[in-house]
């Protein structure tokens, strides 16, 4: 959850902001007028989209079996954890998108950018969340495998 208002507050600040920033070293006067601007906004929205989408498959799965009162399969449980490290991944990558659109002054102490990319950055390497054990955790799953890696599935 976190995740997903941090990019999506970061989207919602930067096409606030993207009516009166110039973009520097061009004819750009509004971010907005740039074509490549407006891309990587498309971009971001996207993204931010595919975040939502696979914490809500997630979140679905989750809630599906506890409406028919079973215990998840492992399988299943593994695909909830592969879907979060998904969706978190999707989250950061939409600041990513956002804060190179945005310019290096997101960086700047002051910018909520530079808090907002901060904080996505610390809280999507969670050892919980790892992308990257979660998809061994799936991948091991599909062929059959089970509990060899992480007991948090």
């Amino acid at each position: 959850g976190p995740q997903l208002g941090l990019a999506a507050r970061a989207l919602e600040y930067v096409l606030e902001k993207a009516k009166t920033r110039g973009v520097s070293y061009t004819f750009y006067d509004r971010q907005m007028d740039s074509a490549s601007f407006q891309l990587a906004m498309a971009e971001a929205a996207s993204l931010l989209d595919t975040a939502h989408l696979f914490a809500y498959r997630a979140a679905e799965d989750i809630d599906n079996a506890a409406c028919e009162g079973r215990k998840m399969t492992y399988l299943e449980r593994a695909r909830v954890r592969m879907d979060v490290g998904k969706s978190v991944t999707a989250a950061r990558d939409t600041i990513d998108t956002l804060i190179s659109a945005h310019g290096a002054g997101s960086f700047a102490e002051g910018s909520l950018m530079q808090r907002l990319w901060r904080d996505c950055e610390t809280a999507s390497r969670h050892a919980v969340i790892s992308p990257g054990i979660s998809a061994e955790v799936y991948g091991k799953a599909l062929l059959g495998i089970e509990g060899d890696v992480t007991a948090l599935v």
